[in-house]
C-alpha cells in the first residue's frame, strides 16, 4: 500500500510540474531616440529575465566587431542552404505546417496583446499613407490571429501626428504555455530536425559524387 502511495503522490506532483501555466511577457518599445525591449519567463512562484543579459549586451558589442569577417563567410553557405531549404520545403511541407499549426494552435496562447503607436513623416500626404497601411497591416494580422491562435484579450491604438516627424511605439505580448504541450512540441520539433538531417546528408554524399 505505501508503494502505491508513493506512486499516486510522485504522478500527482509531476502531473502538477507539466500543467502549471508558463508565461512569457514580451516587451518592445522604439521611439525617435532609442529602442528597448525585454522578455520575461515566469513558471509559478519563479520569474526569469532572458534578454537582454549583460552576456547578451557585451555579445552584441563584439558582433558588431565581427560582422564583416561572418559575412564573409557566410556568403559561401548561401547557395547551399538555399538548396538545403528548398528540398526541405518540398518533401517535409506537411510537416512543416502541421508542426506550425500545432504550436500556434494549441500550444500556446496569447493572454495579452497591446499594440501602440504614434509617428509622423513630417508631409501629411506620406503621414496618411503610412497610416492607413500601418492599420491594414496590424489589423489583418490580429484577424489573422484570432482565427489561427488562442487571442484572449488584445488592444491596438496607432495614432498619426500629420504636424511633424516622429515616432513612439511599443509592443506588449503576455503568451501563456504549459509544460506537457512544450514537451509535446519539442519532441514534433526532434522528429522533423532528424528528417531534415537526413535530407542535409543526403545532399552532401549526392554533392561528393
Amino acid at each position: 500500500m505505501a508503494a502505491g502511495y508513493i506512486v499516486l503522490i510522485a504522478a500527482a506532483v509531476i502531473a502538477i510540474i507539466i500543467f502549471i501555466p508558463v508565461d512569457a511577457v514580451i516587451s518592445v518599445s522604439c521611439s525617435d531616440k532609442n529602442a528597448d525591449g525585454c522578455i520575461f519567463i515566469r513558471y509559478a512562484f519563479v520569474k526569469v529575465k532572458l534578454f537582454p543579459t549583460e552576456k547578451e549586451k557585451e555579445k552584441i558589442k563584439e558582433d558588431v566587431k565581427t560582422e564583416e569577417k561572418e559575412a564573409e563567410k557566410s556568403e559561401k553557405n548561401v547557395k547551399a542552404i538555399l538548396k538545403l531549404a528548398k528540398t526541405v520545403y518540398k518533401e517535409l511541407k506537411r510537416d512543416i505546417l502541421n508542426l506550425l499549426s500545432h504550436a500556434l494552435s494549441k500550444t500556446v496562447r496569447i493572454k495579452e496583446l497591446n499594440i501602440s503607436s504614434r509617428f509622423g513623416t513630417g508631409d501629411p500626404m506620406y503621414t496618411g499613407i503610412a497610416y492607413g497601411t500601418a492599420n491594414a497591416v496590424v489589423y489583418n494580422l490580429i484577424a489573422a490571429a484570432e482565427r489561427n491562435m488562442q487571442l484572449d484579450k488584445w488592444n491596438v491604438s496607432i495614432d498619426a501626428d500629420f504636424d511633424k516627424a516622429c515616432l513612439d511605439a511599443g509592443v506588449y505580448c503576455k503568451i501563456r504555455t504549459r509544460v506537457a504541450f512544450v514537451i509535446k512540441l519539442g519532441i514534433m520539433a526532434a522528429i522533423l530536425l532528424l528528417k531534415i538531417k537526413k535530407i542535409s546528408r543526403r545532399i552532401n554524399s549526392n554533392g561528393r559524387k
